[in-house]
């Protein structure tokens, strides 16, 4: 359970809300569940939602909001010429949300958890910026409705489904006995089912994200995975399902399904990416790029003099990221104006987290860099910052003819 000492703050999408609750459960959204939820997360000092209230269907919103101590903004609507049925200028809103969340975050430092109810994907910069900021990130959304790149930036993602059903649940608790709670890993078989059957890709913010629906909420974490990915790799060591590198991200296929061919990353398996004891790598590993030394952990010195990808930390660029992972790093690192600063290259990996296509900390982001230029795929370069600038400052330049880097980005 969330710590309940914090302080929160609660801004929502009214119209974004209001339309997925009715189109898909025929409803109002329910204000005291949202209220109640937000609660477990720590202390409300704010909240506030945002709409055109002169419209038919928001209306008769305002006076249940103020009875729930939510403060209604007014955004007036705009049309495009021609009349009130033309297509409606929707992003007013979404801008003076994020805008008065940004002010709001500069006057209250001492607030910690934001919790925003949108299933817009528009918003991934504001968490984005809230994150940034060392803020507690909640969304909470309509799973049909809401963008799983959103679900993969916020801190927590709670399905609008599950607030309904812990109402009911609570409502029946002395009626009925208890559902057994389903296993997650024969859900996750079931997910990417139902995504197979609807031709539907299966990344794993997508699977993750059908997951929600079918339970009313997941959270790996509950299941003693620190992350999905994780989750998953474990999942396929029970040969539940299988997973591979396709079109620059990881999808999951069922066990009797043909997976297809990667062949830029022969090892992009998530489950053979998990760190091994030390031994001599095979002839298919050296094969597919591997170092001489890519299982000599306690020769680290050498092992980054012989291009290996291990630094002094114990970061091992090769042992602790899937080929993907590492493609990925380099093909945005590459894609930057070389040489560039560190700012610049912690940004781009920042980036592809914020993204959702890596499951990087700071601090391992911080340890990916220095395994970087330690095994020298990263080269410093003095150059002066312009032109006129009177003193040179230390750049990086991703070593594109160094053998690590093309078989990390699939041409070695």
């Amino acid at each position: 359970m969330p710590s309940t000492t914090e302080d929160l703050a609660i801004f929502i999408d009214w119209e974004n809300i209001y339309i997925s609750t009715v189109s898909e459960y025929s409803s109002k959204p329910n204000v005291s569940a949202i209220l109640e939820k937000a609660r477990e997360y720590g202390r409300i000092v704010s909240a506030t939602a945002y709409a055109d209230w002169t419209e038919g269907d928001f209306r008769n919103a305002p006076p249940t909001l103020y009875s729930n101590g939510i403060s209604p903004r007014y955004i007036s609507a705009r049309y495009f010429p021609g009349g009130r049925a033309q297509k409606r200028r929707t992003n007013s809103i979404d801008v003076m949300l994020a805008v008065e969340c940004s002010d709001f975050l500069h006057n209250h430092p001492q607030v910690d958890t934001y919790v925003l109810v949108t299933g817009d994907g528009d918003f991934i910069p504001l968490v984005s910026l809230l994150r940034s900021r060392g803020k507690n990130v909640v969304v909470i959304g309509v799973s049909e409705a809401t963008s799983y790149h959103l679900i993969e930036s916020a801190d927590h993602f709670i399905s609008y489904a599950s607030l309904l059903e812990e109402e009911r649940e609570a409502r029946a608790r002395d009626r009925e006995p208890k559902k057994p709670k389903a296993d997650p890993f024969q859900e996750l078989v079931r997910a990417v089912e139902v995504l197979k059957k609807a031709g539907n890709t299966r990344v794993l913010g997508q699977v993750k994200q059908q997951m929600i629906v079918q339970m009313g909420s997941f959270d790996e974490r509950n299941a003693g995975f620190k992350k999905f990915k994780d989750f998953v790799v474990e999942a396929e060591r029970r040969n539940l399902v299988n997973t591979v590198d396709q079109d620059l991200e990881l999808q999951v296929y069922l066990p009797d399904e043909k997976v297809p061919e990667a062949p830029d990353t022969p090892d992009a398996d998530l489950a053979s990416e998990e760190p091994k004891e030390p031994k001599e790598p095979t002839k298919e590993e050296a094969k597919n790029g591997r170092s001489s030394n890519a299982g000599k952990k306690e020769e680290k010195p050498e092992r980054s003099q012989n291009g290996g990808g291990s630094s002094s930390d114990g970061f091992d660029l090769l042992e602790d990221l899937t080929p993907y992972e590492l493609r990925t790093i380099c093909e945005n690192v590459g894609s930057l104006r070389q040489p560039a600063s560190m700012v610049e290259v912690f940004g781009s990996i920042r980036e592809l987290d914020d993204r959702g296509e890596l499951e990087l900390s700071r601090d391992e982001i911080g340890e990916v860099i220095g395994a970087m230029i330690e095994a020298e795929y990263l080269s410093k370069v003095r150059a002066k910052p312009y032109k006129e600038a009177k003193s040179s400052m230390t750049f990086y330049k991703l070593d594109k003819n160094r053998d690590e880097v093309k078989s990390a980005l699939g041409g070695g």
